[in-house]
């Protein structure tokens, strides 16, 4: 039995194997699986009731492996989209550009990032500030993972024919003002979400790729027309989490100089600059508690929309952002060192190319 807390994977407990079939068919019952079919995996959801007012819902899979089959429970908590903004991490210019963004009537956001680094709960976050009784929002997931008030949401269907694409088709007949589609993962989807955002809708998704600009030339080769992509996406974060530091036991940690500036900060910081390590205590895990988010929020300008139009890479684009200030993903991690809130090693874990 391995928990994977906070990112990192650790076992928790190994209970005797005659065991593991029943276990199996327990979480299988309490998910309402077939418990006579082991040959397919097969999904399902657990709600566990904590008070009158809150609960959880767990995400179950199960998969047969050639020892059995492995069961995987995600834990899905909705009152995560109720953190609020400025506790997710993002510094300032960063919060004002996601908030501008989501001001607008009309245009594109997306965020990209590996699974797992909480794209989901800043898709939310943004949703949670414009729900309001006097927009129409509607969103289809794979599956929904959170659950939010107000908010019309849709499970895709895939066997019954409901897909990304099709319920994008009919929530444009539902009269939105705001769209989230749960990931573009193809042309069709990403070509009606593009269209949504053209015709007065704002459209929020996910992407996976490693970095903002890479995004754009990911939507190029998925065959979107450049006019489209540069007229639609108004802006992209790229984001990963990182483990925080324990404000307990963390200490200050004595790095070379030399080595500071390979790992990229600049001279002119380094003096009054004081690292922290992780050290680990009974408050903690290995000297770490909870994560942060590391953001690249990233507007598309007319500049980076020009270099789009031009069949641009993703390196042009990267360019055109650093000279506007955009701080990239490593950046927006050294940052977060210099601030004493995580450590090196975990900035380099999560950012390093």
């Amino acid at each position: 039995v391995r928990f994977r807390q906070d990112g990192v994977l650790h076992e928790v407990a190994s209970p005797p194997v005659s065991l593991a079939n029943r276990i199996t068919a327990r979480i299988k019952v309490m998910s309402r699986l077939d418990i006579a079919e082991r040959r397919v995996p097969q999904d399902g959801r657990i709600k566990m009731n904590i008070t009158k007012k809150r609960s959880i819902d767990f995400r179950v899979n199960s998969c047969p492996t050639i020892w059995g089959e492995k069961i995987v429970l995600r834990i899905l908590d909705s009152s995560s989209a109720m953190l609020g903004i400025e506790k997710l991490g993002y510094e300032d210019v960063q919060r004002e550009r996601y908030e501008k963004a989501l001001a607008s009537p009309y245009g594109m956001i997306l965020v990209t990032g590996p699974t797992g680094s909480g794209k989901t709960v800043s898709l939310y976050t943004g949703l949670n500030i414009l729900n309001t009784d006097d927009r129409n929002i509607s969103t289809v997931e794979d599956p929904v993972e959170i659950n939010l008030p107000g908010i019309n949401q849709v499970n895709t269907n895939p066997r019954a024919g409901l897909d990304f694409a099709s319920a994008l088709r009919a929530f444009l007949r539902q009269d939105p003002d705001i769209v989230m589609v749960g990931e573009i993962r193809d042309l069709e989807t990403a070509e009606i979400a593009i269209k949504a955002a053209l015709t007065g809708h704002l459209v929020l998704s996910t992407l996976h790729t490693n970095d903002a600009p890479q995004t754009l030339t990911r939507l190029a080769n998925m065959g979107v027309p450049a006019f489209n992509i540069a007229s639609a996406v108004s802006l992209i974060i790229a984001q990963r989490l990182a483990r925080r530091l324990c404000p307990h036991c963390k200490k200050p940690v004595d790095i070379p100089k030399e080595a500071l500036v390979e790992e990229g900060f600049k001279e002119d910081e380094i003096d009054d600059l004081q690292i922290y390590g992780a050290v680990g205590c009974d408050q903690c895990v290995e000297g770490y508690k909870g994560r942060v988010g590391i953001y690249q929020v990233m507007p598309v300008s007319e500049e980076i929309g020009r270099i789009i139009m031009e069949g641009g890479n993703a390196l042009e684009i990267g360019d055109q952002a650093a000279k506007e200030g955009i701080a990239d993903l490593r950046q927006s991690g050294l940052n977060k060192v210099k601030d004493g809130v995580t450590s090196l090693e975990e900035i380099n874990r999560v950012t390093k190319e």
